[in-house]
Parts: structure tokens; sequence; C-alpha cells
């Protein structure tokens, strides 16, 4: 881990929303084809730290245009249940309802009743999201390769097929903990401040703000406090 700074005055107050949680303490971020979405990206202020991602979210979409209607909810019935079976019995993977990026529903609370839709096309279709756990030192195109093969190993249902969406969340669990770090490190520039506009007068703000979030790489996010720093320098 680590973090960056500069010495120099600043205001930096962000009124800029939490990204959408998937429980306490977890935050998710986007990004797309490898790339970090621009829209997701916030300005840092000068003290912050860079962590892993925990986790990368993905859309999982299984589908068959079976000409029977009910062949077509059957197979697509049996492929639900065999991926929530999967996903149950293989560790770093996991399952929930819900849309990607919006909401999310405990996997045990959804029903295939409830995730399945059927198109005037003759194609039936289901969608949940499927969470990965990242593992140390892995590339992103190596996680993706490792969520490709986790769908593709399983037995498919008549004219059952399925494929992954084109957008990914990256997100950390409990963000909390690096509070302290991250106010030792504000404190640590203050010092710095101070020494090198002596005499000097620092007022800080917006200390007791959450912890916000923002990608700074396929895998990577910056944490930060958005806080408001003005330093009076002279006598």
């Amino acid at each position: 881990m680590r973090f960056k700074s500069a010495l120099v005055a600043l205001s930096l107050i962000s009124a800029l929303p939490a990204a959408p949680a998937l429980a306490q303490d977890m935050e998710r971020m986007m990004v797309t084809s490898n790339q970090v979405e621009e829209s997701e990206r916030r300005s840092a202020p000068a003290i912050y730290r860079q962590i892993p991602a925990d986790f990368v979210l993905v859309a999982v979409t299984f589908q068959s245009a079976s000409r029977d209607s009910g062949e077509r909810a059957k197979e697509l019935e049996t492929m639900f249940t065999r991926l929530k079976a999967k996903a149950a019995k293989t560790d770093g993977f996991t399952l929930a309802g819900g849309t990607l990026g919006f909401s999310s529903a405990d996997i045990d609370t959804v029903l295939f009743t409830d995730v399945y839709q059927s198109d005037y096309s003759g194609t039936g279709r289901f969608t949940l999201t499927l969470s990965i756990d990242t593992k140390p030192d892995e590339s992103f195109e190596a996680l993706m390769a490792r969520a490709r093969k986790f769908v593709s190993s399983l037995e498919v249902a008549g004219r059952a097929e399925a494929y992954l969406g084109d957008d990914q969340f990256i997100g950390a669990r409990d963000v909390t903990k690096h509070r302290a770090d991250l106010v030792a490190d504000i404190a640590a520039e203050v010092k710095g401040l101070q020494a090198s506009f002596a005499p000097a007068r620092v007022t800080l703000t917006g200390l007791e703000s959450r912890i916000i979030t923002q990608p700074s790489g396929p895998l990577e996010l910056e944490i930060f406090i958005p806080y408001t720093l003005i330093l009076e320098s002279g006598e």
C-alpha cells in the first residue's frame, strides 16, 4: 500500500455522491473493456491511498431460443439451478440478483421466476450478477478469463447458451479500516505545511466524511476522505 501527497495549500471539498453499496462498507466502481470509465473518475485530494480491488462484478446472462416456450423455460431454469449450485461450491465466486451497478439481492432470495424473461422473438433469458474475487498479482484479463471458464464449465441444457456483459465493476470491502491511516497521513501533511510556511495556521474541515473510492486502474482503487484545508501563512 502507498500514499501520495503534495505540499500545497488546498481547498478540497467534495459533494460527490457515494458509489452504490453492495453491503455496508463495500464500494464498487465501473470499468469497461479493461479501461476505467471516465465518468467514474474523480479528482483525489493531496492525500489519498491506493488499494487493490477485492472483487469484480459482471452480468452473466443465459438464453435459449428453443421453439417451444415451455422447453425454453425448463432449459433456463435448469441452468439457473446449476449456476447457483456451482457458485455455492466454488471459492471466490458468488452470485446476486438485481441490476448490475444499481441494485443487489442475495441470491438465496432470488427465484427463477423473478429473473426469467421471454420476448416475442422466441428467446428466453435470465441475468444475474457474478462476483469474482481478485487474486494477488492477477491481471484483469486473467480474472475475466477465469470468469468465462467458470461459466463455460457448466453442463448445458438443451439450446441454452451463456455470455458475460461488457461492463464490469471493481470494488473493495471494508474501506473504513483505512480511515486511521488516511487521517494520520493528513496530520503528517499538516505538520509539513506548518513547518514549510511557518508561522502558519492550518484549518481542516470534513474529516468526519465517509471514505470515497474511485478507480485508478483495472484492478486498483484510490481511497480518500474529502476534506477542506485552508493555510494562512504570515504574522
